[in-house]
This record gives structure tokens, sequence and C-alpha cells, in this order.
């Protein structure tokens, strides 16, 4: 993980400094300066904030409530996870022959959701959620083991309720795992660059699309301004992730 996720970023952050070059040239704040004093940019982190935090935590309860079902339900899990396969730009285009304009909802005379080029990225969220719900529920599922079933059947025999058993018996062992599939959920939301370019808002770029535009423009200079808008995506999941970790050891405490 040190060598490939560090290396990467280490090389991006010497394209976004040496523009054109690797080693020999120098180093330079230009594209740096260019992406913060650009206001689109500043709008591409706020989008991007909004989508990965509403996906993240819509996906994060639908899971749990998708597990706490499955419990009780033991049919129906393997076709509810069958999405977990699909990869994402699938799911989008299918959003887009099913929602968009002159779609097949409008050609049977429903009228079609406003998901595909929604301005506040609700499309975006929509087309997350489905996919990463049934990752967190499967996640939540394999935490909730045999040992956890044991410490709820002792919490209910000393009175607990179903409520009770769930908030101080499942959720500190599901919580964990369920923390951490979020996060992983967060991050590729924040670097992802498929469903926002198919289904996602036509007035408001993400990050990872902001970056992207900026690669179409010829020019060592754009490029570095691209490696610099990528730097800061790497380092919100990053204070992310030191979010969780931090969270997590104070309730281990």
């Amino acid at each position: 993980m040190t060598v490939l996720f560090g290396g990467a970023v280490v090389g991006i952050l010497v394209s976004s400094l040496r523009p054109g070059q690797i080693s020999g040239g120098a180093i330079g704040l230009g594209a740096w300066t260019a992406v913060l004093g650009d206001p689109s940019f500043w709008r591409a982190v706020t989008f991007t904030l909004w989508v990965a935090a509403g996906a993240t935590v819509v996906s994060a309860f639908l899971g749990l409530g998708a597990a706490v079902l499955f419990r009780r339900v033991g049919f129906g899990r393997v076709l509810f996870g069958a999405p977990i396969a699909v990869p994402h730009l699938v799911v989008a285009a299918l959003a887009v022959v099913w929602f968009a304009p002159g779609g097949l909802m409008d050609r049977v005379g429903v009228n079609a959701l406003p998901l595909v080029g929604d301005a506040h990225g609700f499309g975006i969220i929509a087309v997350y959620v489905y996919k990463e719900t049934p990752f967190l529920a499967l996640l939540v599922l394999a935490a909730w083991d045999r040992r956890t079933e044991e410490l709820e059947e002792t919490a209910a025999t000393l009175g607990a309720s179903w409520w009770g058993r769930l908030r101080d018996v499942v959720l500190p062992r599901v919580g964990p795992p369920l923390a951490a599939g979020s996060l992983i959920v967060a991050a590729f939301v924040i670097g992802a660059t498929e469903v926002p370019l198919v289904v996602g808002s036509t007035r408001t770029d993400t990050i990872a699309t902001y970056a992207l535009s900026l690669t179409r423009t010829d020019g060592p200079a754009a490029r570095a301004a691209a490696a610099a808008a990528l730097i800061v995506a790497a380092m919100i999941s990053l204070a992310l992730g030191g979010l969780c970790v931090t969270l997590w050891r104070r309730t281990r405490r």
C-alpha cells in the first residue's frame, strides 16, 4: 500500500510542481495558484463533498437496515447483493436508458424522475446508493457473527429490548466494518469519474471530472493543474481516513 499508493501520490505531486518534467525542471507553484484561484474548482470541491456525504450516509443507513432485515428474513440476500458485481458505468448507463428524457420511462408514458443531469447531484447519489448499499450490508452481515448472536441472547435474558440489543450489543460490533466500508465508499465517490460523467450535473463538476476536463486542454500547465486538483481529492480522502481512525480510537476507550 505504501509503495503503490504512496508512489502514485508522490508522482502526481511532482507532476503538479514541475509541469512537463519529472526531474531536472524548476519547481513552481503555478499550477496550484491557478487551481486554488479558480472559482469553478471550489464549486467542484463543494459539489464533491455534498455527493460523497449524501451517497455515504444514505448507503450506510440503508445498508444497516438491510442487514437487520436479512437477519430476520433468510431469502433474497443473493439477489440483493447482485449490484455489487455490476460495474458503476453499467449502472449509470442503465439509469440514463431508463430515466433520461426520452428514455424508457418516457416512452411508456411515465414521467421520468429528474435524475439524469440533475443540478443538485441527486442522480449521482442515487446510482451510488444503489451500488454501495448492498456492499455495506454484506459487510455488516459478515461482522454479525455467532459471537454477536450469543451476546444478543445474553442481553435478552437480562431484559434488554430489541432496540437495546441493537444499540448496545450489535452496533459496537458491526460499527467498525460499517465505518471502514463507508470510508471506502466516500473515497471512491470523491475520486470516481464514470457516474458524474454519465449521470451527473451539466452545471457543476466534481473534483475528478474537473481534473479530467483540464487534461483535455493541451499543454503541460493544464496537466499540472489537473494533478494539483487530484492531490486535493487525495488529501480529502486521507483526512476522512484519519478522522475515522480517531473516532474509532475514542470509542474504544
